[in-house]
């Protein structure tokens, strides 16, 4: 699947059934939202595991790091086509021996306006162990699956689970501007606590905690005098948290929304001060 930068297209249409289902376990990431601000929930209130395991489900890989060069699995000890928890398989190419190894199946690919590649998302199937390798050969153990394993995954190093304490509220230090570019899982219309794909990252100057505005297109209307089009302007509709920022995407946060958002929305620094009085960390 391909996705591009969106041109955002209002509707009042109301969808909270459509992505109630995956808002349940980040739901545990953040609290209460207050009228004004974000609030965070303590750390107490936030297990680390629960953020490592919602992080290590979705993963970006880089423009500069094509898939094909990514190490992969070549089949199944007796040279099953399928593989899960407690079975060994073979990989062909670079598996760091001591790493802690995720297995991966591609999904998206996030596109620019232009059609140039953000990034190639990479949805979790499980996690291996290496045994032992010749050449560009490495038998692996299973360790756990959430799927089966099939012939072609991707096997890369697990990334570095993110503290709950690099994720303190805060704006960015320069202007940042972009749009909502999708919603893991293919939805449309976005609501609070929901997990969100920015087509901004570290390149644009995004951290984890950077706390970005969304703002919805002004409706296109008529001038009763004239009789020509005049676009009403953007109004904001809700605050975003960045939780993983990539070079080119971020995955974000849903912290505040005053309407339902929708894929196409911009995001942009904070036009007020988050740190006013009513936000607390």
């Amino acid at each position: 699947m391909t996705i591009r930068t969106p041109i955002p297209a209002r509707t009042t249409a109301g969808a909270w059934s459509a992505w109630l289902k995956s808002t349940l376990v980040v739901g545990l990431l953040l609290g209460m939202v207050q009228s004004g601000g974000v609030q965070l929930v303590s750390a107490q209130d936030v297990s680390p595991s629960v953020i490592e395991a919602f992080l290590r489900g979705h993963r970006i890989v880089e423009p500069s790091d094509t898939l094909p060069a990514q190490a992969y699995v070549l089949a199944g000890e007796g040279e099953r086509l399928m593989s899960g928890a407690g079975d060994t398989l073979y990989a062909r190419g670079h598996v760091p021996p001591e790493a802690r190894l995720g297995i991966y199946r591609p999904g998206a690919r996030y596109l620019d306006e232009q059609g140039a590649l953000l990034g190639h998302e990479l949805l979790y199937i499980g996690e291996a162990r290496w045994l032992h390798g010749e050449g560009d050969i490495s038998q692996l153990a299973v360790l756990s699956a959430q799927r089966e394993v099939l012939s072609n995954d991707l096997v890369l190093p697990l990334e570095h689970p993110l503290s709950p304490q690099a994720l303190a509220p805060h704006p960015p230090a320069s202007a940042v501007a972009g749009r909502i570019l999708a919603v893991p899982g293919g939805l449309r219309f976005i609501g609070r606590l929901q997990v969100i794909t920015l087509d901004v990252g570290t390149r644009d100057g995004l951290q984890p905690g950077h706390v970005l505005q969304v703002n919805q297109a002004g409706a296109l209307i008529d001038d009763p005098r004239t009789g020509a089009k005049a676009r009403l302007p953007d109004s904001p509709a809700g605050q975003v948290l960045v939780i993983k920022p990539y070079q080119r995407v971020s995955y974000a946060l849903v912290t505040q929304a005053s309407h339902v958002l929708e894929v196409g929305d911009r995001v942009v620094s904070p036009t007020h001060d988050i740190n006013a009085p009513g936000i607390r960390r």
